[in-house]
């Protein structure tokens, strides 16, 4: 009994004892256990710091606590040493006082309710600039914008496979159709020049639309052929066998013509062709379901296509068969009396109909073997790919120029401001850069020179243009170009590089800071040693190879583009001449910036301080501001507001440009052309 009640407790010991769980190992990289370990020491620093602040804070309450209590002890014991003899007051000389406190303290809370309501009431009719706007909306869109552009590659998806479905069906049920119809048009045209003529008329060429002419009937007709070949057998009888007549050529018509209208531009047709595609297609639709696909427009467009292709197929049938006719014609007709002959196709200064233009055909590629991820590799590593920092255009702050409305409107001559700057580099350097379409349509602009006073925000307008199109910056300037790339074959080399990379990997900025240098009258012995004028014709080289479409812009700058010879006047083609500061600028500058913090007074004397400063670069002022408003200053505004002074004594310390710096300027920009000058409408 006693082994059988030791063998039952052994065997309920083993029931009770818990298997050991199997832990997994959980590696831990190096990276990951540094990352631990700073989190750790980082918030063990953090509590430390909170525990040193609370304890001083404490200590500093029991402080003024201990002082407060002997102040009262001492005052206690004077009392009952007779030292101080407390003096009796009236209960009604009590009342008077409470009464005079409390109305003190009723107007002040009325004065500053009052204050308040008046801030508010202007904030809501935007009389005033609020130091702290809400972020809800704005971060609410941005989180709105991000979640439709995580749906836009699954849309597009969806799109593409509903176009290739939809095109293959229609290849299927109409492509047969539209081969016949095709074909019995052109047969149409065929039979009708044979009975009227008994001869066929000339095929258009595929590069002036082929069979497209035919049916929108820009070709000739048969009676219109006869009335041309008739015009022009009477001129050779008149002339007796002599040589043709030489059209005499029109003269230009000018606006002195009445009547006369400025004939349209590419640009303008494209927009009046978008917008009557947007009013027929999209102004009758509703958002309702952004994730509808809109199949009418996709079987109208695939239509359009695939009639085009059947149409190129047809033609091709057409052309041979046509080239069957007229040779039964002419052996039919060989043996007549008069000599039969057949229209042939006449050289037209026509431009083909609906054809992408081709390529102009470049010089051979010495390159060709070379790798462009080797090539651009080069040249980043010498620095002449550089990065910049992100500026967009909507950051350049600039008012404009009210007072030039009469100029503008009688066709004067004015200056324009700061706030006219941000229209004249959007047209002229953005736009055109944005897209390949965009570029040909626009005018030709191959190269922009932005110049000015020092200061005045020129190369924050060239990181403006770099980041608003996402640029590739190519820096030539003689600074970076030193000591690199000697000799000529070296030179050539470096320029064929940039252009094939800056092709490639449009839109691309060529970016010349100094632009005068390489153009200098005369080279100073500080300048001397950099070469500048080194490259001067390899740049108008690379200018000259920007053609429409390539999405290349070379963009230089300049602070004394007067020392230059007439050659940098011809090398760019627009000058955007960024002035000084003005009044409107400046007093919407001031008070953005100082509307920020929360202490300045609203109604400070903002007009002073921006008539003051006419002429000061804004860079400038924001610098002397950020210093005049140290942590410091900032903690004190509430008992000691902000006074206009202070900012004055740290504005005036600027040194103005001098009068000669000016002057040349002003000549400058009245030896540019009239082509070259850039005014905002």
């Amino acid at each position: 009994m006693e082994d059988e009640t030791l063998k039952t407790r052994a065997t309920r010991r083993r029931m009770r004892i818990v298997q050991p769980s199997k832990i997994e190992l959980i590696y831990e990289s190096p990276e990951e256990k540094t990352a631990r370990e700073t989190k750790l020491a980082a918030e063990s620093t953090m509590r430390s710091a909170i525990l040193l602040i609370q304890s001083h804070e404490r200590a500093r309450k029991g402080r003024c606590y201990g002082a407060d209590v002997k102040r009262i002890y001492d005052y206690n014991k004077k009392v009952r040493m007779r030292e101080i003899i407390p003096r009796k007051i009236a209960r009604t000389r009590y009342i008077k006082s409470t009464v005079t406190i409390q109305r003190a303290w009723r107007r002040y809370a009325a004065r500053r309710a009052m204050k308040k309501r008046i801030a508010r009431l202007e904030e809501a009719l935007g009389m005033t600039i609020s130091n702290w706007r809400c972020r809800e909306t704005i971060a609410k869109d941005d989180d709105n914008f991000q979640q439709r552009r995580a749906l836009m590659p699954i849309f597009d998806a969806r799109i593409k496979k509903t176009i290739s479905d939809e095109r293959t069906k229609l290849l299927r049920i109409r492509g047969p159709g539209l081969i016949e119809d095709i074909t019995d048009e052109i047969h149409e045209w065929f039979v009708v020049w044979y009975n009227v003529l008994g001869h066929y008329d000339v095929f258009p060429a595929a590069d002036f639309g082929g069979s497209v002419l035919i049916v929108t009937g820009q070709t000739l007709t048969p009676q219109e052929y006869l009335l041309e070949k008739l015009e022009k057998e009477k001129i050779a009888k008149d002339n007796k066998g002599a040589e043709k007549m030489a059209p005499v050529p029109k003269e230009p018509i000018t606006s002195e013509v009445p009547g006369w209208k400025m004939p349209q531009t590419d640009a303008l047709s494209c927009l009046k062709e978008t917008n009557i595609e947007f009013i027929r297609n999209w102004s009758f639709r509703k958002e309702i379901d952004s994730e509808q696909e809109y199949l009418d427009l996709i079987t109208e467009k695939l239509c359009y296509e695939l009639q085009l292709e059947m149409r190129e197929i047809v033609d091709e049938l057409m052309r041979a068969e046509l080239e069957l006719l007229n040779k039964a014609l002419l052996k039919d007709h060989a043996y007549d009396e008069e000599k039969f002959t057949i229209p042939t196709m006449k050289k037209t200064n026509l431009k083909p109909i609906d054809i992408d233009k081709t390529e102009t055909k470049r010089k051979k590629d010495i390159l060709k073997d070379v790798g462009v991820e080797d090539l651009f590799s080069e040249l980043l590593q010498t620095k002449i790919i550089r990065n910049y920092p992100i500026v967009f255009l909507r950051d350049w702050f600039g008012d404009l120029s009210y007072q030039n409305y009469e100029a503008r409107r009688e066709s004067r001559d004015y200056k324009h401001r700061l706030g006219e700057i941000k229209q004249l580099v959007l047209e002229y350097c953005i736009l055109p850069l944005i897209s390949k379409e965009t570029h040909k349509l626009a005018p030709l602009v191959r190269s922009v020179c932005i110049y000015g006073l020092p200061g005045v925000g020129k190369t924050s307008l060239a990181n403006a243009i770099c980041s608003e199109i996402g640029a590739l910056l190519f820096n030539v300037s003689p600074s970076v170009l030193f000591d690199k790339y000697v000799g000529k074959e070296q030179q050539q080399r470096l320029i064929d590089i940039i252009s094939k990379v800056a092709h490639i990997y449009a839109p691309s900025i060529i970016f010349l800071d100094a632009g005068e240098k390489p153009w200098l009258k005369k080279v100073s012995l500080q300048e001397m040693s950099l070469k500048p004028k080194q490259f001067a014709n390899h740049f108008v080289k690379l200018k000259n190879d920007i053609k429409p479409g390539d999405q290349i812009l070379f963009l230089s700058l300049s602070e004394e583009p007067q020392k230059a010879t007439n050659e940098f006047v011809k090398f760019h083609d627009k000058f955007i001449m960024v002035p000084a500061t003005d009044y409107n600028t400046l007093y919407m500058y001031y008070k953005n910036l100082l509307m920020k913090y929360q202490g300045v007074d609203r109604d400070i004397d903002i007009s002073c301080l921006a008539k003051m400063s006419v002429g000061i670069p804004l860079n400038f002022i924001r610098q002397a501001l950020e210093k005049v408003l140290s942590l410091r200053r900032r903690i004190t505004l509430k008992f000691n507001p902000l006074n206009p002074m202070e900012i004055m004594e740290e504005i005036l310390m600027y040194q103005y440009p001098t009068m000669e710096m000016v002057k040349h300027l002003d000549e400058f920009e009245r030896r540019t052309s009239l082509g070259g000058r850039t005014k905002a409408l």
